[in-house]
């Protein structure tokens, strides 16, 4: 598996768990995995990744929400 962020060895599938756990944003995904928290390098690529996979797993499951609940359900 190939690191999107080699300075934290953040990959692809790290992206795509952090989606189904919740993350919406790359500043929340930042946070989680430390993504592009060194050089900076990797933003452009680890941005487009996380709207890619958030677009891919919308369309495939409608009942996938695009912003997580507040309310913790």
């Amino acid at each position: 598996m190939t690191d999107v962020c080699v300075c934290h060895s953040v990959t692809e599938e790290d992206i795509r768990h952090a989606v189904v756990a919740g993350v919406r944003s790359f500043e929340a995904l930042q946070w989680l995995t430390g993504c592009s928290g060194g050089c900076g390098g990797c933003e452009q690529e680890a941005r487009q990744l996380l709207s890619d996979i958030i677009t891919e797993i919308a369309c495939a499951h409608p009942t996938f929400h695009l912003r997580p609940s507040h309310d913790g359900q």
